[in-house]
């Protein structure tokens, strides 16, 4: 059984190492050139609303960087010959872990497709101390919104592992801003295992809608106004670090590394 060590700066060190030999020199500079070009296009977001009035109401509160949104209410109990509302958080690694990784993110951002990866890496070489949990933005109309809603029925299938695979399978199938997949949903999910009719049943029947709208809402919530956005958060101390665009892994080491030196914004 592999034990967890705590996190210090020799080990982030050793961590940076092993997820930057991942990454080539060329890679790092093109992940640098895209978060360039990313920061320059954020005037132009404009967050997709499953309802106008939802998002006016969400924009018209006097604060929108609270900093913990409200535990979420209960799902209502489903009445007979209706499927359990998805709820969850999906989450890549130990939920234990020092360190999680929040990631908010469009199937349909080009740049979370590049950056999808990422995090999974850090988790993967950190001995246990990280994981990742994802969260949906779609702000790319009507393909974002099922391909999230995709996403959440493959969880529903298969937990956690399962919408991995299925988040993994849907960013290598589109191209992003809003084309949407080359193959349907639904043999996407047959191609790694899942029941595609199943899939393609729970979409129709916006199954996922919920949970969704609660990511979408905790996003804005958190001012969050570009795809992809991390939260680094040592959970120890609840302090934490927000990272905006396409970042590399030593950028989120290095959120990690000033965590632990104490610096980073208590919650």
């Amino acid at each position: 059984m592999s034990s967890r060590i705590p996190i210090t700066l020799a080990g982030l060190a050793i961590v940076l190492s092993t997820a930057s030999a991942l990454y080539s020199a060329h890679a790092l500079r093109e992940q640098q050139q895209l978060v360039d070009h990313l920061n320059g296009q954020v005037a132009r977001i404009q967050p997709y609303a499953f309802s106008r009035s939802d998002l006016d109401a969400l924009l018209s509160r006097q604060s929108l960087s609270v900093a913990t949104p409200a535990a979420p209410e209960a799902p209502p109990a489903p009445m007979k010959g209706e499927s359990a509302p998805i709820a969850g958080e999906r989450r890549y690694g130990d939920a234990t872990a020092q360190f999680s990784l929040i990631e908010y993110s469009d199937f349909e951002c080009p740049y979370c497709k590049q950056y999808f990866a990422v995090p999974k890496a850090v988790v993967d070489s950190s001995r246990g101390n990280a994981s990742v949990v994802f969260k949906h933005v779609p702000i790319h109309g009507e393909a974002s919104r099922r391909e999230a809603f995709a996403a959440e029925c493959a969880a529903a299938q298969g937990g956690n592992d399962a919408f991995y695979r299925m988040a993994g399978a849907i960013f290598s199938s589109t191209a992003g801003n809003g084309t949407g997949t080359e193959k349907p949903l639904s043999v996407i999910a047959s191609s790694i295992g899942l029941d595609g009719a199943a899939l393609s049943r729970c979409i129709d029947n916006q199954e996922p809608l919920q949970k969704v709208k609660a990511d979408f809402r905790e996003a804005v919530e958190l001012g969050i106004k570009e795809t992809p956005t991390t939260i680094v958060r040592h959970n120890p101390s609840n302090r934490q670090v927000v990272l905006s665009g396409a970042k590399g892994p030593e950028d989120i080491l290095r959120a990690m590394a000033k965590l632990v030196q104490g610096n980073g914004a208590a919650q």
